[in-house]
Parts: structure tokens; sequence; C-alpha cells
């Protein structure tokens, strides 16, 4: 076997005849004088700049092979991503630096104490009240799918020139992206279909947020048989419940495909401007967007408050792929990984920005 087939990562002259991970190590030491990840990262691979990682500093591939993988992962960049879309779009997240070495994020809800409070001289005594902290805990979870690309496969596109099949990246891509909407919109699952729990803690989506408001809906009047009067008034008692909560918008109402369809139905044919109810729906004040997320089941909607004390998505690594080699060098495995969390929340007096709607 020659070392070419064997050690792909490069072909300085100086390093022939030596292991590629070793090579990266010794020149880690000579340039900076101490092995670590970030030394190593120096001398080793270019990573993929459109997407900043630390994970790719020993990738297997040559850096123009490793490149067309990379360009296949942006190019598929957030489809099938609706809800989450949405968060990001909306500027709606909170990033970890380092998230390979968090396993849980901690934060507190508080409640509102006390109140203003008018007097004729400013050294008034106050309060000195403090607020009611409770500890909320999500578990920092990887959404993965993996492929694998064969030496013979690899060396025969080289060969002739052909460029390699990125298929089986864009696929794998999607599929994490829709595993993270699903996670967003129905809570994260284990493979059978249970809720995931870390440490007695798990990682609710919108649906079955702690505290959600509920609402009854007339399926035929929302799906089979649109009734736009029907539509409008349960939706108006949907934002009802938010707003007794002090939760005003802005709101965005997320729907299923039978649902999407049934609202392109006419609200007021008979008038010399017609509607559709969509369009009429979105007349409510605070309501700024009405969104089809075929994750979304065919039974259930949910009117969402757009704000960060409701719902945020934590980010600490967008789809990317992390390649390695088997021990024989005959197998280049490839994981795309990305830690993409949906976070909802509520405050300690069980406030939720959000509404869910039945189809019964």
């Amino acid at each position: 076997m020659s070392k070419e087939l064997r050690f792909m990562t490069g072909n300085d002259p100086s390093w022939q005849g030596a292991n590629p991970l070793q090579a990266v190590i010794m020149r880690a030491l000579q340039e900076s004088g101490g092995w670590s990840v970030k030394s190593m990262r120096k001398p080793g691979f270019k990573m993929l700049e459109a997407v900043e990682n630390e994970f790719r500093t020993l990738a297997p591939l040559t850096e123009k092979a490793q490149v067309v993988i990379d360009r296949a992962v942006v190019e598929v960049g957030q489809q099938r991503l609706t809800f989450v879309k949405d968060l990001m779009d909306a500027g709606l997240t909170y990033n970890l630096t380092d998230p390979l070495s968090v396993s849980q994020l901690e934060w507190y809800s508080s409640d509102k104490v006390g109140a203003a409070k008018r007097t004729m001289s400013p050294s008034a005594r106050g309060e000195r009240k403090m607020p009611t902290l409770t500890p909320n805990r999500l578990p920092i979870y990887l959404t993965t799918d993996d492929f694998s690309i064969d030496i013979r496969t690899l060396k025969q596109s080289q060969r002739v020139g052909m460029p390699i099949d990125t298929t089986l990246v864009q696929q794998c891509t999607r599929s994490v992206n829709e595993a993270i909407e699903d996670a967003a919109i129905n809570g994260a699952t284990t493979l059978d279909g249970q809720d995931l729990y870390v440490a007695g803690y798990k990682a609710p989506g919108i649906l079955n947020a702690p505290n959600a408001e509920t609402q009854a809906l007339t399926t035929a009047a929302w799906t089979t048989v649109p009734v736009g009067s029907t539509v409008y008034t349960e939706a108006m008692l949907m934002v009802a419940k938010l707003q007794a909560h002090n939760k005003y918008g802005p709101y965005r109402l997320y729907v299923p495909t039978n649902v999407g369809n049934g609202l392109g139905a006419d609200y007021n044919s008979a008038t010399p401007n017609p509607l559709t109810i969509r369009q009429r729906l979105l007349q409510i004040e605070g309501l700024e967007a009405i969104r089809v997320a075929d994750k979304m089941p065919t039974n259930r909607v949910a009117l969402v408050q757009m704000t960060s004390d409701v719902v945020d998505v934590v980010v600490g690594q967008q789809p990317t792929v992390i390649p390695w080699t088997s021990l024989d060098g005959f197998m280049i495995y490839n994981l795309v990984m990305a830690i993409v969390i949906p976070r909802v929340r509520s405050d300690s007096n069980s406030d939720s920005g959000i509404c869910i709607g039945t189809l019964a």
C-alpha cells in the first residue's frame, strides 16, 4: 500500500513515512512549543471558513476534496427549517462558545417584584425587594447523522477527474435539519419516541412546553370546510389568553400543511374586496406572520410570542461534516453534527407566551 493511499492529509516530503497525526503533533510542538487542539490547528488543515468550528483539524481528505463536501453542506443550508429559521432570523439565539464542554445549560426564571412608589423625597425608604428565582436546566445534546466513503470510490473519482458525489452529504444534512425542526416543535425524543431525559431534565418543544395555554378549535372550520369567521374568533381567543399573561406580541401562528391549505379559502368572497382567511388573520394586531411548518401535527396549531423570554434556540454548532479515517485507512467516515437546541421558557409565575390550539 502506498503512502499516498494510506496518508492523504498532505504531501509534504519532509514528513513522508510518518503517521499524519504524528506529523501534525510534531509541527505543533515545534511551532508553538506545546500540544493542544489550538496549537495543532495552526500548522494543520484549513477549516471551513463559512462554518466556524473546532472539530476539523485532522480532516483525512485533501483540502480540495473536503471543500467539495463542505460546499454541499452550505448549499443545503437551512433547508427543512421553518420555526428554527424564524428564531434565528429574529435574533432569538443563545450562542455557546465551547459547546462540547457544556452538557447542560442553566438559567433562572424570576417573577415581577414590588411596585413603583410616588414620594416627595428621593431618600424615602423602599422595600429592598428581591426576586424569586427558579432554576431551569436544558440538556445540550448532539444531533447527528453519518455516512462513509470507501477508498476505491475516492481514488476512482480522482483518477477519472469526476467530482465526489455529494448526495449523501446533502441527505444527511437535511436529515439533521429535520431532526432539529422536529425537536423545536414536538420536543427532543430518543430513537424509540420517548422524551429525551438527561439527569432528570428534558428538552421540550413548543407543543409540549411547560405552562403553555390551550384552546379548542373547530376542525372543519380550519381545514375541510373553512369558515373564516369561526377561525378568526378562535384565533382571537388564543391571542386573548396570551394577553391575559401580559404577552402582547409580536406573535407568529404556526400551522400544519392541511390547515395552511384551509387558510387560503375566501373569508368574505361576497364583498367588493375579498380577503382570504389568512389575510384576515394577519389583520390581528401583533400577529406578524402565519407559517406552515410540516413538522406540526395535523391537529395542532401554535401561537407563539417571538421574544427571548418565551423561546429561543441554543446554538453551539451549525451542521458541520466531521471526517476521520478507519484504522486501516480504507474507509473515510463522516459525521454531520449540529448542536442546535430549542429552549422554551416561562416565568416563575408559570406564565408562558405560547398557546396551543387543538383541532377537535
